[in-house]
């Protein structure tokens, strides 16, 4: 029993440090809930309001935007670009806390992501 004490201890901070994790949000000002395999590429990205205000408040910015590619695809996540889904621009998709915001957003596949 004293030996699994460790194992337990170990995989629960490993569990902490998960990209959609509380501690994620407080360590990088961010926490993502990825896609689910077989499903439409949609994601929730969560980030801290202080965090959100040094980007300039605005989730509709170029500077949110590039702020979340980034993460994104820091964590594998969306290898093109992504979008909003289109709940974002009326509201009723972003969810507001004390401390964070969610927004719901999609992979872009490669061909999508491409200008015209």
């Amino acid at each position: 029993m004293s030996r699994r004490i460790p194992s337990l201890l170990a995989a629960g901070l490993l569990g902490a440090c998960a990209v959609g994790s509380n501690w994620h949000l407080l360590d990088s000002g961010y926490s993502i809930v990825p896609p689910v395999a077989g499903g439409d590429n949609s994601f929730a990205y969560e980030i801290h309001v202080n965090q959100l205000k040094q980007l300039g408040g605005d989730l509709h910015s170029a500077e949110f935007h590039r702020f979340v590619r980034e993460g994104l695809k820091e964590h594998g996540i969306c290898s093109a670009d992504w979008e909003p889904l289109s709940c974002v621009q009326d509201g009723s998709c972003v969810e507001h806390t004390r401390r964070s915001v969610t927004v719901h957003g999609r992979c872009l596949t490669p061909a999508a992501a491409s200008p015209a």
